[in-house]
């Protein structure tokens, strides 16, 4: 079996944490802290099922949304930072495999348990990405001096836009010159008007009638058809002459998008709202909705949040507070869009915030979810009291009188139940999920039903 990357985290930290000391440190780059918090979802999946698969580097790259490049720029910055240690390893069974790195994650000692110590690398002031470029800097010119080649890229000065955009002319490459080459440039050839081909887009003269109208091809965005003035191609190219090439003119879309099925229905329900002319709904809205439905979602959900959202939150009213108040929603199209992404995601389409909208009770897969959350929370604090009387015994030793053998032995509790109604003890070894016996039977009839 090849290896896989893994992130793992110590101090016996609750799944899902992260520490605001370094998400609110302005040290460090958005990257850099939202990286922290995705590396958190995949942290211990040896041990507990997060459903987040491995971090490799490039779906870690595709959800930061960012190149390799920049995924790997980031990881040495919060190492730089002393945020994570990247230890990477090879795959025995695939040597040529580069991507099972272990990320170890360093934030147990900034969190309030204080389970290990942290010393911050950074001095006051100092951002991590600037000591992160500076060690990188550093690198490249150790390689330099060392007569190491740097593989792939393109020299320095040499316009790669103009060197291509001559080629495809089919002139020269005065654009893509150096400085110290201009004289060996050959002359352009002559520049055509917005022509990249004969299929796409047409002379306009092929679609103009004889009183001077254009009855096809493209047009620049926000210019109408007929007053477009014909212009005559320059006889020689824009590099040649030294002026700078003008920029390929924008074309307007045409095609509408593929409607949803109850879209038109969520915008007039918006609409209702008055945050904007009714029919001209925001393309922020828009997109929000059409994510909603496009994953299962319907009508009802959209007013479900709208109403726990906006109107319970008083949404009308803190919109007409005045100026300089910290209740006021200064944007309130921004603030409606952000209601619309913050559901409750569970794996059956018709629950909504924990309750099955066509009959109103309450959903069992979120029960069910909502048992093992306080069931991990309280395997974690059941460990961490333990570590913490086991330290204190060793500290503090003392002697205990051998049992009678006459008194039946007690029965200590080891741990208690998940069930914060419940907490019960338990004795014996602590199960995977410290659950009672009761409610253990019900929590498994609410599955069934």
């Amino acid at each position: 079996m090849s290896l896989n990357p893994e992130v793992r985290r110590g101090g016996g930290l609750p799944f899902g944490m992260v520490a605001s000391v370094w998400v609110c440190d302005p040290r460090y780059s958005t990257n850099a802290r939202a990286l922290y918090c995705i590396l958190v979802t995949y942290a211990d999946t040896q041990a507990r099922n997060t459903a987040m698969g491995h971090p490799y580097r490039r779906e870690l790259a595709r959800q930061l949304g960012v190149s390799l490049a920049t995924l790997d720029r980031t990881l040495d910055e919060m190492e730089v930072a002393g945020m994570v240690t990247v230890e990477e390893r090879l795959d025995p069974r695939n040597p040529g495999h580069h991507d099972a790195n272990i990320y170890h994650l360093h934030d147990g000692g900034v969190m309030w348990q204080g389970t290990t110590t942290w010393v911050d690398p950074l001095p006051p002031g100092v951002k991590a990405a600037d000591v992160a470029k500076a060690r990188l800097a550093e690198r490249r010119k150790a390689k330099r001096e060392a007569g190491i080649q740097r593989t792939g890229g393109v020299p320095k000065g040499v316009n790669t836009r103009a060197k291509k955009r001559a080629e495809a002319e089919g002139g020269g490459s005065t654009g893509a010159a150096t400085p110290g080459s201009v004289g060996a440039a050959t002359l352009a050839a002559p520049t055509l008007l917005n022509v990249y081909n004969p299929l796409h887009n047409p002379s306009p003269d092929a679609f103009r009638t004889p009183e001077g109208q254009v009855t096809g091809g493209f047009a620049r965005a926000g210019t109408r058809a007929s007053s477009a003035p014909q212009v005559e191609a320059a006889p020689s190219g824009a590099a040649a002459n030294g002026q700078k090439k003008s920029p390929k003119p924008r074309t307007t879309r045409t095609t509408a998008p593929r409607p949803v099925p109850g879209e038109q229905d969520a915008y007039h329900l918006l609409d209702s709202l008055g945050l904007w002319e009714r029919g001209r709904t925001p393309k922020m809205i828009r997109d929000r909705v059409r994510d909603l439905l496009k994953t299962g979602r319907a009508l009802p959900h959209i007013q479900a949040r709208v109403n726990a959202g906006w109107f319970r939150a008083q949404g009308p009213e803190r919109t007409r507070l005045p100026e300089g108040d910290p209740y006021r929603i200064k944007r309130p199209v921004a603030y409606l869009a952000t209601v619309l992404e913050m559901g409750h995601d569970c794996r059956l389409p018709d629950c909504e915030r924990g309750t099955l909208l066509t009959t109103g009770q309450e959903c069992n897969a979120c029960n069910f979810a909502r048992a093992e959350r306080e069931a991990d929370r309280a395997a974690a604090k059941l460990a961490t009291d333990t570590a913490d009387l086991d330290a204190a015994a060793e500290q503090h030793p003392t002697t205990q009188q051998p049992a009678d053998p006459g008194v039946p032995e007690q029965h200590v509790a080891t741990w208690r139940c998940a069930v914060s109604s419940c907490a019960r003890p338990g004795t014996g070894p602590v199960p995977d999920i410290p659950l009672c016996d009761d409610c253990r039977e019900s929590v498994q009839q609410a599955v069934r039903h």
